[in-house]
């Protein structure tokens, strides 16, 4: 039976999860520069600013930031480091990651069920509880130093498990609105089919994503383990929720050799879903077909 409070099963958890954490930063990496056809679009302008864009550029920066600075943390650093901050910083836009990504999924049953006041009310509600929990993570915590470096965030394990439950939850909740809302919405049947397909992959991705950190935090077998897999949780339910919005920027209608047509009652919900690449000029259209 493994000792897990022993410190040299600890120092070895502490290893494995640095680790990890640096394949995550490579893995991201190349993730990021293989999708920034966005950023690059708005910086040239040639794409217009859309608020929905907003969760999705800042999730991509808080997690490249957050998975530059575990590893930076992770590392032997000068004693004039100020650990507490630089943790504080890193918790910010970790949590900053995880928010967005879920947000991501959130803004279409929000924008979907624009008409019904009261089932707005209730996902905002939802949208600050979720950001509670995040910030709740982000200042009740210490700091356990390894071998000259600033360490690991030593977090109360119930507030981790609790985290990602909830996160779960939430996504969950925004497909089912999703579906639900575009029921009774007349649509374009490829919206309706990407969405609904999209949506439930997204959803079971995270779900498994969240399951392993949310199982070890709630076994609290120490404190390293508790928050090892909190960094890969994130880059997979930001990477598969970005790659979601990209995929609605070249969403035609396509399968016979008659296009399904989209009714200008469509017109809000379509181009605040799929963000049309016809509003950008001379944009190939290459867009999100390799995901």
């Amino acid at each position: 039976m493994v000792n897990w409070s022993d410190p040299n099963v600890m120092s070895l958890c502490s290893s494995v999860s640095a680790q990890v954490n640096f394949v995550c930063l490579g893995v991201y990496i190349w993730e990021y520069a293989q999708s920034s056809e966005v950023e690059l679009a708005l910086i040239r302008r040639r794409m217009p600013p859309r608020w929905p864009l907003l969760p999705y550029i800042s999730g991509r920066i808080f997690l490249l930031m957050a998975i530059f600075m575990i590893c930076w943390l992770g590392t032997a650093s000068s004693p004039n480091v100020d650990c507490h901050s630089a943790f504080l910083i890193f918790a910010f836009v970790a949590n900053g990651a995880i928010g967005c990504s879920s947000l991501n999924l959130m803004l279409r049953p929000f924008i979907i069920w624009r008409g019904w006041r009261c089932i707005r009310i209730f996902l905002v509600l939802a949208t600050v509880g979720h950001w509670v929990f995040l910030l709740r993570v982000m200042f009740e915590f210490n700091i356990m130093h390894v071998d000259g470096s600033c360490g690991f965030m030593i977090i109360d394990h119930t507030q981790m498990t609790s985290l990602f439950i909830y996160t779960m939850c939430y996504d969950i909740l925004a497909l089912a609105l999703t579906i639900i809302g575009l029921r009774n919405t007349r649509s374009s049947n490829v919206i309706w089919r990407t969405l609904r397909i999209q949506g439930i992959s997204y959803v079971v991705v995270t779900c498994l994503a969240n399951v392993v950190p949310a199982i070890l935090s709630s076994l609290n077998l120490n404190t390293v383990m508790n928050v090892a897999f909190a960094i890969p949780s994130s880059l997979i339910s930001t990477i598969a929720s970005s790659r979601i919005v990209l995929s609605f920027l070249d969403l035609q209608p396509s399968g016979s050799a008659e296009p399904e047509e989209i009714s200008s009652r469509d017109v809000p919900l379509t181009t605040m879903l799929t963000l049309p690449t016809s509003s950008i000029a001379g944009q190939s259209s290459g867009w999100g077909t390799d995901l």
